[in-house]
């Protein structure tokens, strides 16, 4: 016959799990954080070698000096230059399409 826990014995037990509960929390949080901060380190290392291979950047002071210079062009202009792209990018598709379809 099973033997009755009292009231403290559930407790102790319910406080035992909500510890357990909290650690795993600790755990998934601190996986998340490395995953963003891994994630962002990707891509500043990304757009560092996007802005050195189209700028020439011999160094970290050339970087700054450029990005400041072209920081308030760009913050006017940048939906503007986003969607221009995107117009050239279509552009070049649909000129491709017709020159396969003229052959």
């Amino acid at each position: 016959m099973p033997k009755k826990r009292t009231d403290e014995e559930i407790l102790q037990e319910i406080e035992e799990k909500i510890e357990k509960m909290k650690a795993k929390k600790q755990q998934v949080e601190a996986r998340k954080k490395e995953k963003e901060r891994k994630e962002r380190t990707r891509r500043l290392i990304q757009v560092g070698a996007i802005f050195e291979k189209y700028f020439e950047i011999q160094s970290e002071e050339e970087a700054e000096k450029i990005a400041k210079a072209l920081q308030a062009y760009v913050g006017k202009n940048k939906d503007k230059i986003l969607n221009n792209d995107v117009i050239v990018k279509e552009k070049k598709k649909v000129a491709a399409e017709v020159a396969v379809s003229e052959e």
